[in-house]
């Protein structure tokens, strides 16, 4: 089959001009705790690291030494345009947009029927995510054994002040 001058050189210019290819990749902010120093040392508080990267909180233990030597929590998570080739650092937190929660506030779960409802615990790091067009929050429970967990701007309220403490009377 005879292509035409004309068809070839349709072909061509499309082979030429080609649209840019956008990469995108999942960014992950982890903390890292040094299990194995613990147990040796025996230290009541394990040592902690937060390390920001491309490899999924699975990936990254398994390839630093697994559960034996470490433990890895997800403290956040967003989409980055580009790639991470080359040793490229991966791209920044996204900041929250109209947070109404700042870091080390304390917050109250107000999460019906779920485990946490009425926890209080510390705002850790807010981010905004893209996708859902929403700010989230990483909250660390103190009093719970230092749990963290991430939650939605909705799912969370101002923790109510302390009551202040009761003077004593004067003698």
């Amino acid at each position: 089959m005879k292509l035409g001058i004309h068809a070839l050189a349709a072909a061509a210019a499309l082979l030429l001009w080609t649209a840019p290819a956008h990469a995108e990749y999942r960014a992950h902010e982890l903390e890292v705790i040094d299990i194995l120093d613990c147990r040796l040392n025996k230290r009541k508080k394990c040592k902690r690291n937060q390390v920001r990267t491309a490899m999924s909180p699975d990936l990254y233990m398994r390839t630093h030494g697994g559960q034996e030597r470490i433990g890895v929590i997800l403290l956040a998570t967003w989409m980055c345009r580009g790639d991470t080739s080359r040793f490229r650092a991966v791209c920044p937190r996204p900041p929250p947009r109209k947070p109404k929660f700042s870091v080390g506030e304390t917050v109250r779960i107000r999460l019906e029927k779920h485990i946490t409802e009425g926890w209080l615990g510390k705002v850790e790091l807010s981010y905004y995510q893209r996708l859902i067009t929403a700010n989230v929050y990483g909250v660390r429970f103190p009093d719970r054994q230092e749990v963290y967990l991430r939650y939605f701007e909705k799912d969370l309220e101002k923790a109510p002040a302390a009551p202040a403490p009761k003077a004593q009377p004067s003698q």
